[in-house]
């Protein structure tokens, strides 16, 4: 069974804090790709918010070359109507 637009927003709804793509693929039995495309869709409506930690390095200032980097994987949270909005990220890397 493939996952619905809605199953994906109704499991972060269930799920009270955030989850990485691979924690979702695991509980609607979906493939990661086919959920990055459906997270995307929650992202540009304003539902659902990626977090988590910048995949650069401090030190030298690079992403793909520093060998001290550990890439971390996306994390997604609910956005909802209480929420304050996230501080902003001065590292330079976020979008």
């Amino acid at each position: 069974m493939t996952a619905t637009l809605r199953d994906v927003l109704t499991t972060f709804e269930e799920a009270g804090g955030s989850l990485t793509v691979a924690q979702m693929s695991r509980r609607l039995n979906t493939p990661p790709a086919l959920l990055e495309d459906m997270l995307t869709f929650w992202v540009r409506k304003g539902r659902i918010r990626e977090v988590g930690f910048a995949n650069s390095c401090h030190m030298c200032h690079s992403a793909p070359g520093c060998p001290f980097i550990a890439t971390m994987p996306r994390t997604y949270e609910l956005v909802t109507g209480t929420d304050p909005d996230p501080p902003p990220c001065t590292c330079g890397t976020c979008h």
